[in-house]
């Protein structure tokens, strides 16, 4: 039977997110803000929760009403049949997100909503749901924005971005669905040599070589809708879908896959979450401004560094980094780059006229993604 979802994915990311849907098929595909809405059998959500490279959540919608209050809120969402999606002794949480007028806070509407589905199942069943806030057996969603509440569930629980892989770290990482959005917008498809020479934890490094191979980035995960006995065939059809994508993963070597990066704790890192991922990457230690050229020409994407992660901060100091960042990267013939950046200064310092820009949001940070060459 069709019906409508919804999925989410980082901000500027919204047209990478529709093409993958459209790539596992979805129909009716509206790109909003944030997110994309979408059509399809409930095999093409689950699909979704494995498959996606750029989503954060893929939602089930239950309801959508006026809540412009805080009574408003709560009298909607306690008309919802909780009852028949929660079933007893499944624990539940609220994530919430956008705002209203008088619900400008993200904690209170999650608190108002709770109330409303606890106070529902005692009164139609009688008992009431714990709460679980790091693993729920339900998670439920809520969503404020022009007056107007929408209330989904979180097929998987857990952001799709949190892909299990990332077992060291170094300061602000990017999050796994935007580095993914990354790749595919620089338009890397797996068959040039790939060189990430800022890698910090390896993320944009790891995310290629996922692409690359063709593996289902959630292939292993397991989704909270597993556990839900109102979805119970959720089970045999998920299980045959793994089986699907597995045997979609590509069974030749991979071209060369390379991260670098100056500071040894992130190459450290890399090196471990590489094989926590279980892929091929060549990591080592050097200056992004002594790369070599690749062989034969390929891809180089990159999330720049725009203070935190340099010796000294200055904006001075940081734009002289992209000065001579650019000319090693501009001397590298017939590459590709992409390069994403949350600063004002990099891009006439950079000193390399962009062939496009793309913005994109690393969550609250507005970047731009630069691309170069043929």
């Amino acid at each position: 039977m069709f019906q409508s979802w919804y999925a989410t994915c980082p901000r500027g990311a919204e047209e990478v997110l529709a093409g993958e849907l459209q790539g596992i098929g979805a129909k009716g595909i509206r790109p909003g803000r944030g997110g994309v809405r979408f059509t399809g059998e409930r095999e093409v959500a689950l699909r979704g929760c494995l498959a996606l490279r750029t989503a954060l959540r893929v939602l089930e919608p239950i309801g959508e009403f006026p809540a412009e209050s805080s009574d408003q809120l709560y009298a909607s969402a306690r008309e919802l049949p909780w009852e028949e999606l929660i079933a007893p002794g499944q624990t539940i949480a609220v994530s919430a997100s956008g705002r209203a007028p008088g619900l400008s806070h993200t904690r209170f509407v999650e608190q108002r909503t709770k109330d409303a589905i606890v106070d529902r199942l005692r009164e139609v069943r009688g008992d009431r749901p714990d709460v679980e806030l790091r693993s729920p057996d339900v998670l439920v969603v809520v969503h404020l924005g022009e007056g107007r509440g929408s209330v989904s569930l979180d097929l998987a629980g857990e952001l799709l971005s949190n892909r299990g892989y990332r077992v060291r770290t170094v300061e602000a990482p990017l999050r796994e669905a935007l580095a993914a959005a990354v790749v595919l917008l620089s338009g890397w498809d797996g068959t040039t040599p790939f060189h990430d020479p800022l890698c910090g934890s390896g993320t944009v490094a790891i995310e290629a070589a996922l692409i690359g191979l063709r593996r289902a980035p959630n292939l292993r995960r397991n989704l909270s809708c597993e556990r839900w006995p109102r979805t119970k065939a959720d089970r045999p059809l998920i299980a045959r879908l793994r089986e699907e994508l597995s045997a979609l993963e590509a069974r030749s070597e991979l071209p060369p896959i390379l991260a670098s990066d100056r500071d040894p704790e992130a190459v450290a890192a890399t090196s471990a979450n590489a094989r926590a991922a279980g892929v091929p990457l060549r990591v080592f230690e050097s200056d992004a401004r002594a790369i070599a050229a690749l062989s034969p020409p390929g891809h180089v994407v990159a999330n720049v560094p725009y203070g935190e992660r340099l010796s000294a901060g200055s904006r001075k100091q940081l734009k002289s980094f992209y000065h001579s960042l650019g000319d090693a990267l501009g001397a590298l013939r017939g590459h590709r780059l992409a390069l994403l950046s949350a600063s004002d200064d990099f891009e006439s310092a950079f000193g390399l006229r962009p062939r496009s820009r793309t913005t994109l949001w690393n969550g609250p940070l507005r970047c731009a993604l630069y691309r170069y060459g043929r």
